[in-house]
């Protein structure tokens, strides 16, 4: 191996760090859209995504911030990149919290059985206690929803539950905290509340936490 570049054209056109939407194209050539993505390469590399994602996600967030003043009421945002859960109260950003997510932390899911955790706008579709899960507490959400089914995408049993945030990507799919931030979250999030999943965002969530 001659250089970096060398080493990151191999694992580039291996796909090895790349979704599936992002490898080579039938030239053999790094797709231009990616010039202004090479340099997440060095500070993370799993997570690469094009400026028209980004702008997705950050529509999303923004939905669910303004949907929370409107109907006072608490959310959830996860931003995969970070491996943080934010706790969103009256569209503020109340508190965050370390979390552990699927086997292939990077991709969307697509399928039942790829181990990804999903991307999207979603709903707490249930709140199941202590007696009813072997992750001590679970919020369930409704993935995959009417637009996910549209695309085709399968799976379910999609849940935020413990016990987690250990810094190791081992569920199946879901989104996993300590016991002691799953407590904190359950206690604060009703059915119906709305989570919403994103591979990353050009805001500093971390930044905006209340200070009261």
């Amino acid at each position: 191996m001659k250089n970096k570049s060398n080493l990151l054209w191999i694992l580039l056109t291996a796909g090895a760090l790349l979704p599936i939407s992002l490898t080579k194209d039938t030239n053999n050539k790094i797709p231009s859209e990616l010039t202004d993505t090479l340099n997440i390469y060095t500070t993370n590399p799993p997570f690469v995504y094009f400026n028209k994602e980004l702008n997705k996600f950050d529509s999303w967030i923004d939905s669910t911030l303004n949907e929370s003043v409107k109907n006072n009421s608490n959310a959830i945002i996860v931003n995969k990149t970070d491996y943080k859960l934010y706790l969103i109260k009256n569209g503020e950003v109340d508190s965050e919290y370390n979390i552990d997510l699927g086997k292939n932390p990077i991709d969307d899911k697509q399928v039942e059985g790829d181990f990804c955790t999903p991307e999207g706008m979603y709903i707490v579709k249930q709140k199941v206690d202590s007696t009813r899960t072997k992750f001590y507490k679970a919020l369930l959400i409704n993935y995959p929803n009417e637009q996910d089914k549209e695309k085709g995408k399968t799976g379910s049993s999609i849940e935020i539950h413990g016990p987690g945030g250990i810094g190791r990507n081992w569920t199946n799919g879901c989104v996993a905290l300590s016991i002691k931030d799953i407590n904190e979250i359950y206690s604060q999030i009703k059915k119906g509340d709305r989570i919403t999943i994103v591979k990353n965002n050009s805001k500093d969530l971390s930044k905006l936490i209340s200070s009261e």
